[in-house]
């Protein structure tokens, strides 16, 4: 049902019936407590032309009317995934609007996001206890890499002025630079890591872009993609999107795995300072082994995770073509993405172990 309402505002969109359209009242969001909530007495229903429903009386906890509670009547019909069912006590989104001097009050979702504060404020405490001086620098670089995707990355594909593909490239370049010298400090460990994460990100990338190409792929797997793609950024490039959605998904796990290996290197070199070239690569690839099978899992469950109600939709689809179904560009999408991240990564390996290797007996 959803993917038909989705379809049927697309076209709406295009043909230009939405845009015709006289400009609806302007919505403000606040923040609210529910204080009350009961069922509709026959006045209530005639004032609100309703019959399934209850009364839902809101505490304002932000905004202009903070403190004053308002009454709003809240459809329920037990019939539909995407209703609101609120009970006292509940942290809401108030959608506030006024049109003609009369001001209306909505139900418009639960207030989640004071809890996403909480888990991460217990995120960076877990890595800053157990993980001391480089538990903080971890904190100093995600919040980095999250400021350039953010800040740079979104704002520089908004404008559409450069290719996606370089400048993807290009950030994942500057976010394992900066992760790898801030964490492990300056030296030829960590340049191995950096070039073997380079390596081995470059690797996805390749493959990333030559199934975006072969496969036909959109970029369009989403509903919010879509959307977008019908009203707002028609003029961005959501093949390259995806491409840089691939190259990011992997970025952390080749990162991961190349500073491991080239760290059991450098310490095998520093315990046989005179061991040679082919061992210390030998050494490189025996622990790059044991990584690579949990890491790999690792993406790949990351990625099923995501994909666990698509999963239920296959399954639910018992009498539809397999042939179809598995050629829909959604499905093949989430293929492709857990695939070629998994690649460069194992790919990320050999060539970390090689380069770290070539560093030390340089020495």
């Amino acid at each position: 049902m959803r993917k038909l309402l989705v379809i049927i505002v697309i076209m709406l969109l295009s043909t230009g019936v939405l845009q015709a359209a006289p400009a609806a009242p302007p919505v403000v969001y606040e923040k609210g407590v529910v204080v009350f909530v009961g069922p509709l007495d026959q006045t209530m229903q005639k004032q609100y032309h309703m019959a399934q429903g209850e009364l839902v009386s809101i505490q304002l906890t932000s905004g202009p009317e903070t403190g004053k509670v308002v009454d709003t009547f809240n459809f329920v019909s037990d019939r539909s995934a995407y209703e609101i069912r609120v009970k006292p006590g509940d942290k809401v989104i108030v959608a506030v609007t006024s049109d003609l001097g009369r001001t209306s009050y909505h139900v418009s979702d639960f207030d989640r996001f004071d809890y996403v504060y909480v888990l991460g404020g217990l995120f960076v405490l877990a890595l800053v206890v157990f993980g001391g001086v480089v538990g903080a620098k971890s904190v100093l670089v995600i919040a980095f890499a999250m400021l350039l995707i953010f800040k740079f990355f979104i704002d520089q594909v908004m404008v559409n002025l450069y290719s996606l593909t370089l400048l993807t490239l290009v950030v994942s370049a500057i976010i394992a630079v900066v992760t790898q010298v801030v964490v492990s400090g300056v030296s030829k460990k960590t340049l191995a890591a950096i070039l073997g994460t380079v390596g081995g990100v470059a690797i996805a990338g390749i493959l990333s872009m030559l199934s975006v190409k072969l496969m036909h792929l959109t970029g369009l797997d989403s509903e919010e993609a879509m959307l977008l793609k019908a009203s707002m950024l028609a003029q961005i490039d959501f093949q390259g999107v995806l491409f840089a959605g691939m190259v990011f998904g992997s970025l952390g796990a080749v990162m991961d795995v190349t500073i491991s290996i080239a760290s059991a290197v450098y310490e095998v070199r520093s315990v046989h300072p005179t061991i040679g070239f082919k061992e210390l690569v030998r050494a490189g690839m025996n622990v790059g082994r044991d990584i690579m099978g949990t890491t790999s899992i690792t993406l790949i469950l990351a990625y099923a995770g995501t994909s666990l109600p698509l999963m239920l939709l296959i399954a639910s689809q018992q009498n539809a073509p397999m042939l179809k179904i598995l050629n829909l560009n959604l499905i093949v999408t989430e293929f492709a993405r857990a695939l070629t991240g998994s690649i460069g990564l194992v790919c990320a390996i050999p060539l970390t172990a090689v380069i770290t290797a070539m560093l030390l007996k340089r020495d």
